[in-house]
């Protein structure tokens, strides 16, 4: 008798919080034999590769007015019933949901079957999609470890693996800037950059002294409707500045960085610990359950990063923060150092263990 198809479906959506950390779970279970399946809304077309399959789910935001979210309702009720066709044919090993509302119908759809599941909890608060699907869930696996509004109840099916992150992102040595030498500024804003980047940057740049601003390489990840404003306020300055609506090359990017300006989703949090790079992390004012503000301070707690709310990023409060940084660069290089602490080099791995323990 032949063995049955080692079967995984994962579920997550299109945008990149979601997608790199699925991505690289996936390719991690393909190396080990497993046939995956990927569950996903009509933004989920770079999942590829070998062994994966595509499988599309309706799904909506509940979020907007009355009738947004109606139609919300309507979108999901759709996708849990397309999840649950699909789940009785593949017959899934188990079932992993990387949150958010584009994975919602298919946990829910493999809840209902009772399949082995698995919720990821990227963000060091433990979000209500998550949160709402736990009672059902069989392990809870987090990026860092500790999260935030976790039940006591829940605690016995939390395991931390860290957060599977994009290939090409590696460790880094990092090279400190001395006096005098160039100082390389990496700016990036999440999926469609950060307007706040693009006004508050500039100004500061232009009130530091002209040798410091000489120094300055910028890397700067800026939206198309910004780039031709902001290009104009870097021109007064004498900085290098290199503006781009998407920074293809990570990992490159990240390795040639002294220092990162960012918002601090999951991903941007941890890449920059795994890669080694101190950071100012900027959380988005409006991310639900104030999740960006919990990641960054992982990064703050440990001394490798520093955590500024949007409300109080001003141009004086940046420029008087880079005037210390790029005169004192033994802070850095001890932020550096901290920041690594919170990094886990192999989570695609341990979380495919968590997968394969509950598989088997």
């Amino acid at each position: 008798m032949s063995e049955a198809p080692k079967r995984i479906v994962l579920a997550a959506g299109g945008t990149g919080g979601h997608v790199f950390p699925a991505q690289a779970l996936a390719h991690e279970l393909v190396a080990q034999n497993y046939d995956v399946i990927v569950f996903t809304d009509d933004r989920g077309e770079s999942f590829s590769g070998a062994g994966i399959t595509i499988v599309r789910v309706p799904a909506s935001s509940l979020s907007g007015t009355t009738m947004d979210k109606l139609k919300g309702c309507i979108s999901i009720l759709a996708g849990y019933g397309v999840a649950l066709r699909h789940l009785i044919k593949i017959k899934p090993k188990a079932v992993v949901g990387f949150g958010g509302y584009a994975s919602f119908p298919t946990m829910l759809a493999a809840a209902t079957l009772r399949c082995p599941t698995i919720v990821h909890q990227a963000d060091a608060f433990f979000g209500r999609t998550n949160r709402f699907l736990s009672r059902w869930i069989t392990k809870i696996a987090t990026s860092f470890p500790h999260v935030e509004n976790v039940p006591r109840s829940l605690q016995k099916k939390v395991v931390f693996t860290g957060l599977p992150i994009r290939s090409g992102i590696k460790p880094k040595v990092y090279k400190v800037s001395k006096k005098n030498d160039p100082f390389n500024l990496l700016v990036t804003g999440g999926s469609q950059g950060a307007r706040v980047f693009s006004e508050i940057i500039p100004q500061a740049v232009q009130s530091l002294p002209p040798e410091l601003q000489e120094r300055l390489t910028i890397i700067q990840q800026c939206r198309p409707e910004f780039l031709e404003k902001t290009k104009q306020k870097f021109a007064r300055t004498k900085a290098h500045v290199q503006l781009t609506p998407f920074i293809k090359n990570m990992g490159e990017a990240y390795k040639n960085a002294n220092f990162i300006i960012s918002r601090s989703g999951a991903s941007s949090v941890t890449e920059a610990s795994v890669v080694g790079r101190p950071a100012l992390f900027i959380p988005y004012p409006f991310a639900m359950d104030d999740h960006q503000f919990y990641n960054a301070k992982q990064a703050a707690d440990v001394k490798g990063g520093w955590v500024m709310r949007e409300r109080d990023f001003t141009s004086s409060k940046l420029a008087k923060l880079l005037e210390e940084l790029m005169t004192e660069p033994e802070r850095l290089n001890e932020a550096a150092e901290n920041i690594q602490s919170i990094a886990i080099h192999d989570a695609a791995l341990r979380l495919a263990h968590v997968v394969k323990l509950i598989a088997a």
